[in-house]
């Protein structure tokens, strides 16, 4: 850990017992874009812990993969 610049902290997170494709599901942020606008990006995964819960993972354009548990809204497949 000590070799990212920007690292903070750890945090506790529930054991991860799944990992599921995507779906065609995406996560948008009203103002997380270029120029502090929209942006939209594929669910990539979805990691699903003992407990149930399921956290959406992203990959934007570059090929970086994040969580989206700060999205503002989450886009079933089909929908726009």
């Amino acid at each position: 850990m000590t070799d990212y610049p920007d690292f903070s902290h750890l945090e506790q997170a529930g054991q991860v017992v799944a990992a599921i494709p995507g779906g065609g599901w995406r996560a948008y942020w009203k103002d997380e874009g270029p120029d502090d606008g929209p942006l939209t990006e594929q669910v990539l995964a979805w990691l699903v812990t003992f407990k149930g819960e399921a956290t959406p993972i992203t990959v934007d354009a570059h090929g970086h993969v994040d969580d989206a548990e700060s999205a503002d809204r989450l886009i079933p497949p089909g929908e726009e």
